[in-house]
């Protein structure tokens, strides 16, 4: 349907119905948020260390896994892997020989330097700085035998040797230092051995390093090893008694049953739900207020926008609050697919947005259900095409699953997303999506049924050539039908050139002539040839009586099946106000020759109305303008462009396009789309011997309905 542009509502009906629906809107959000549908148990505001003032227990049974308790038992299983350490590097103990043997050489060097009194040799001993030689450690090294001194450098590099042979850790030098004792040889004399035991400790160091890699490796198995702590509370389970102090675990089982918060609502809680419900309603009432008139128009449909999206936060308010993974079941999808279906794309987008946000507020204001309710809503809109069949449903469900598991995972993966939580995921947005389709389905049937509200699933029903009308108009009308094919092909055509409602336009043909079905022999398409004309023996009144009814008994036909009102309309409006040109000719050309004047010429005029949308103005140039082509027979483009180009002049300047909505470029394509396709339709054929060429039109078939086209071949024939 073509749209107006944006301009703001200012008919003061309109403006009230809008401020109406927005007053209810805004009442009863505040009122689904104020008052969740879960009563609230009696809570508590304790902290660890509190002492608690009364004893507490469990409103309802809950299992949940206990972040401290699993976090204790991680922590113990980390602790409880040793270090891993890199096997010892034997170039280190070689070194440490190496140092120990150029030490004792440049030691027997002091010693043996004749002009060094005992003083200079401390002070040679004291420059030495890989080791720091204890005053009594070098006095005895100084003035030791020669063979003593030996000693205690052979059984120094031994005890080195031995030590560094094995592992010697940072953390473990005093245990190693302490062994070496142990293995001092009996040889040394007591005296010497501190000399020994201070040389050797001071050069024997770690020859092995902790692998941090390693050993958090070993640790993290051990962690994930650890099967997550649950805690269960059964109803009336005493959490903690009166008396006794909050611990930690204690805190997170009030936590999770949600006992922590103040009992009863405060007036921050208040503040908060009617600013939500403020802002969510304002949010609507502007885009209302400067895109919304198709919808402000129309009561019922303003209603049943305001109720639906009320129903659907109530919704919310039902599953998403304190669900956890269950609140990704909230089929967000069906109501904006339902939305978008009935009223347009932009509508379920607005709708989406809101409830996105009114969502993130009921999940304890997380980003995360927001996006996913946002992304899904407008996904599902999105993805359903209008006048969509039954499986495109299912099929937009399903896009707005995968959306919504996309905003899940680009939330839950930078945190680290466990394996096991991606398939519930994938579950409930799956489901969410299967229940978005099967709810917007069921919805749409019920607003079909219950309201004046056309939906498409209707529309498509009433395309089935076996409806009780259609079998009607195949059976006793079958040249009526004919047309009505060919006028619905041309007239499809052109509502999706300009973006009108094709399907609509397409139905609203398909049943603008089943009227006469009631007297089928009266109408030209039907007739057998050789038959004579059932219009000889009748005045003009009563012909052009007979040609009116079509239209009279066609809504009566209409209304007896219950088609919706748009297609009804459609059956009321296809000739406008246009007149039964043919029959008043005749009438008055009898008015002349009997010299009695014709008074009135109301009843050889259709009553109509003028056609007051798009789709129904297209059905009434289509209709005309495929009975002129099929009654003239035109043998060239330039002929079908001629008889085209003047039913639309004729139509416009007698006003017949007013009130339609269709705009001069609407027309222009309108025009462009009739000849492309009638040329398909009636296309030029190739002339062969004895082809007789059809006699050039009587009326002119800008000013005729399809019957009177007819009569005009006919009276061609005729002369």
């Amino acid at each position: 349907m073509t749209q107006n542009a944006a301009r703001p509502i200012a008919h003061p009906v309109k403006t009230a119905w809008l401020a109406a629906a927005a007053g209810f809107f805004a009442v009863g959000n505040t009122l689904i948020l104020l008052f969740p549908v879960r009563p609230r148990p009696q809570q508590t505001d304790l902290a660890v260390g509190d002492v608690a003032p009364e004893t507490i227990t469990a409103p309802r049974e809950v299992t949940y896994v206990s972040d401290i308790l699993t976090g204790e038992a991680e922590e113990a299983a980390a602790q409880s892997v040793a270090d891993v350490y890199d096997a010892p590097d034997a170039s280190v103990g070689r070194r440490q020989v190496l140092t120990a043997r150029r030490i004792m050489d440049f030691i027997a060097t002091v010693r043996n330097d004749s002009f060094a009194d005992f003083d200079l040799r401390l002070a040679y001993l004291n420059q030495i700085t890989a080791i720091e030689l204890g005053m009594e450690t070098a006095t005895e090294l100084l003035t030791a035998a020669d063979t003593q001194f030996d000693l205690v450098e052979r059984e120094t590099v031994d005890l080195i040797e031995e030590a560094m042979g094995g592992e010697v850790r940072e953390g473990r030098m005093d245990q190693v230092v302490s062994q070496l004792e142990l293995q001092v040889s009996t040889d040394v004399p007591d005296d010497l051995v501190p000399v020994v035991l201070e040389l050797a400790g001071e050069l024997v160091v770690p020859n092995t390093a902790r692998n941090e890699e390693a050993t958090e490796a070993r640790r993290a198995e051990a962690v994930a090893a650890v099967e997550p702590v649950t805690r269960t509370y059964l109803p009336g389970q005493v959490i903690i008694r009166a008396g006794e102090t909050v611990d930690p675990v204690d805190l997170e089982a009030l936590e999770v049953l949600g006992l922590l918060e103040p009992a009863g609502i405060i007036w921050q809680d208040v503040a908060a739900a009617v600013l939500a419900a403020v802002l969510s309603t304002l949010v609507i009432v502007v885009y209302l207020s400067w895109r919304g008139e198709p919808l402000v128009n129309e009561p019922v449909h303003l209603t049943l926008f305001a109720v639906l999206t009320l129903l659907f936060i109530l919704a919310a308010q039902v599953i998403i609050p304190g669900r956890d993974a269950i609140g990704y079941l909230f089929p967000i999808a069906a109501l904006t697919m339902v939305v978008s279906g009935l009223f347009g794309l932009e509508y379920a987008i607005v709708v989406a947005v809101v409830i996105a946000g009114l969502s993130g507020y009921m999940a304890d204001f997380s980003l995360e259900a927001a996006a996913y309710v946002g992304v899904c809503g407008v996904f599902g809109a999105g993805a359903l095409r209008r006048n969509a069949r039954l499986n495109a449903y299912f099929i937009a469900g399903l896009i707005a699953a995968i959306a919504g598991v996309g905003a899940l995972l680009a939330f839950r993966l930078p945190g680290g997303l466990e394996a096991a939580e991606i398939g519930p995921l994938i579950l409930f947005a799956l489901l969410s999506g299967l229940l978005s389709a099967g709810g917007a389905l069921v919805i749409i049937l019920m607003i079909g049924n219950l309201t004046d509200i056309t939906t498409s699933l209707q529309l498509i029903d009433l395309t089935r050539p076996d409806h009780t009308l259609q079998r009607k108009l195949q059976q006793e009308a079958i040249g009526t039908y004919h047309h009505t094919l060919a006028v619905a092909n041309l007239a499809e055509a052109a509502a999706e050139a300009i973006g009108a409602d094709s399907l609509l336009t397409r139905v609203g043909v398909l049943y603008h002539d089943i009227g006469k079905t009631t007297n089928p022999g009266f109408f030209i398409e039907n007739r057998i040839e050789g038959i004579g004309d059932a219009y000889d023996n009748l005045s003009p009144l009563a012909s052009a009586r007979i040609i009116k009814s079509h239209v009279s008994e066609g809504v009566k036909m209409a209304k007896q099946q219950r088609l919706p009102t748009p297609v009804i309309d459609f059956i009321r409006t296809h000739h406008g106000t246009r007149a039964i040109l043919f029959f008043l000719s005749k009438a008055r050309e009898e008015a002349a020759q009997s010299s009695v004047p014709l008074d009135d010429e109301s009843p050889y005029f259709y009553d109509g109305p003028k056609p007051f949308t798009p789709e129904q103005g297209i059905v009434l140039l289509a209709d005309a303008c495929e009975s002129a082509t099929r009654a003239n027979r035109p043998t060239s483009t330039e002929e079908i462009e001629g008889i085209v180009d003047r039913i639309f002049k004729a139509d416009i300047e007698s006003g017949q396009l007013v009130a339609s909505g269709l705009s001069l470029t609407d027309i222009a394509t309108i025009r462009d789309t009739f000849i492309r396709t009638l040329k398909g339709m009636y296309h030029p054929r190739i002339k062969y011997p004895g082809d007789k060429k059809p006699a050039p039109a009587a009326l002119p078939a800008s000013t005729r309905s399809e019957e009177e086209d007819d009569k005009a071949q006919e009276a061609e024939d005729d002369e």
